[in-house]
């Protein structure tokens, strides 16, 4: 494992403030993959042989009955079982739950909208909760995302956000396996592999963890629950759009899940067809690890001598945040938009490595947004910390954003002004800003994006203003 030790104290301070603070492109994707961008990656990140994953890659339950929400009447909030489900919506408007490998959970979804799959970061108290997606109600108001005068806005989730907008909404929880405490390496390691310190562990709802090896990494079991979940679908699910979108460090679990998913798509075996699979993958303030070097002074913070578990070869780079970008490169080559949001006092992205910071702004649109809401919690008596409020306030902002209409002539819109419109702007659209940045000059103070704007930056302005020396 490589040394977490020898690194700036202030800086782990920086690094937990955020853990605690939530607890040209290929056109032709759904055509499938070419040949030539089949292997791009890191010779480690490719397997000779998958397992069969709906038929056989399934999370172990071996002692661990708190992991079904049926046998289990200790906790004050609903926990869910881990797994990918499906949004409905009840008669009180209330968002509910239903397994996505279910009769039930396949009712929901309308294969002629689109579909947006969520994917949760790291909870500290993951073992007797679950990321229920609500908008901070201290934040904007409800006017700001469209809703009727007199909604209770503490109440209102971005998961209904979309579902109003006109999507099919899922959500993959794995909150009992991000319950680590600060250490976050441990977290990231499960996803790639299952030989870290702390196997693919996972907490009760007293906080025991329980640490039995097991067969299968998350990025595994979520490709697993995909597949299976898809299986059950319509044939012409998936001629709409899909994205997945992940905050914090659930980027990692999407990276992998959508290259293992890539992977199995191709060949006479092919697992799932290549139009079930996203067409754009939204990065809210990921995680690509803690690597970096601050006045000469080594800042590492991850698990090394780790296996990616489907191939069997050591790490790329020796640690998981580049494995995490590894599949970034593939999945851009082979057609699929990627936008990365995140902002100037990010700890997660003043911890991204040089070659990582190259790799995403060579192969995503790469913008730069600025969560001041300080306005807005000093209103109501609270104090605000950007580096760890702005953390969560960035995911809610690039979710909300939804809420716009885009203008089906955008032709007297700036480069600027179609940036601005974030997770409403097409995916069509985005495809035309792979490989540049964008960084916010105005509208940062506010939660819609109405008043955004953004100046283009070049890649060597980017790096040279935010990679340490």
């Amino acid at each position: 494992m490589a040394k977490k030790l020898a690194f700036p104290i202030a800086f782990l301070v920086v690094v937990c403030l955020v853990a605690v603070g939530t607890y040209g492109l290929i056109d032709g994707r759904k055509d499938g993959p070419s040949d030539e961008t089949a292997t791009l990656a890191d010779p480690a990140m490719y397997a000779e042989e998958y397992p069969d994953y709906a038929k056989d890659v399934y999370l172990q339950y071996v002692d661990d009955p708190e992991l079904s929400a049926e046998e289990n009447d200790k906790l004050e909030s609903e926990l869910y079982e881990t797994g990918l489900y499906w949004i409905d919506v009840d008669e009180n408007g209330e968002v509910v739950w239903v397994p996505a490998d279910s009769e039930e959970g396949a009712a929901i979804i309308d294969t002629s909208k689109p579909t947006v799959v969520n994917i949760h970061g790291m909870m500290i108290d993951g073992a007797t909760s679950v990321e229920q997606y609500f908008v901070n109600p201290v934040i904007g108001s409800a006017e700001e995302l469209g809703l009727p005068a007199g909604t209770d806005y503490a109440k209102v989730k971005t998961l209904k956000l979309w579902i109003d907008q006109g999507w099919n909404v899922g959500i993959y929880n794995w909150a009992r396996f991000t319950a680590e405490s600060i250490m976050f390496w441990n977290i990231e390691s499960k996803v790639w592999a299952t030989n870290g310190p702390t196997n693919v562990r996972w907490a009760d709802s007293d906080g025991v963890q329980h640490d039995y090896p097991m067969q299968y990494s998350m990025g595994e079991l979520f490709a697993a629950d995909y597949i299976r979940a898809v299986n059950r679908l319509p044939a012409d699910f998936g001629k709409s759009e899909i994205r997945f979108t992940a905050h914090s460090m659930g980027g990692q679990l999407l990276a992998s899940g959508a290259f293992l998913l890539h992977e199995v798509s191709q060949g006479e075996n092919a697992q799932i067809s290549a139009d079930k699979l996203p067409d754009r993958l939204t990065m809210d303030d990921t995680f690509f690890g803690v690597k970096m070097s601050i006045a000469g002074t080594s800042v590492d913070m991850y698990n090394s001598g780790l296996t990616v578990r489907w191939s069997g070869k050591p790490m790329p780079g020796d640690r998981p945040g580049m494995a995490y970008a590894q599949a970034i490169i593939e999945l851009a080559a082979a057609g699929i938009a990627i936008d990365y949001y995140s902002y100037n006092g990010s700890a997660l992205h003043l911890a991204i490595s040089p070659e990582i910071r190259e790799i995403l702004l060579d192969n995503t649109c790469y913008i730069l947004m600025d969560p001041d809401y300080g306005e807005y919690f000093a209103a109501a008596g609270l104090s605000y910390a950007k580096i760890g409020d702005g953390h969560t306030a960035q995911r809610q902002f690039s979710q909300c954003s939804i809420v716009r209409t885009y203008p089906a002539d955008d032709s007297a819109l700036t480069d600027s002004q179609k940036i601005a419109y974030a997770d409403a702007m097409p995916t069509e659209v985005l495809k035309n800003y792979i490989g540049r940045a964008f960084v916010i000059t105005a509208g940062g103070k506010t939660l819609t994006t109405a008043d955004d704007e953004y100046a283009e930056w070049s890649k060597q302005q980017i790096m040279d203003a935010f990679t340490a020396k």
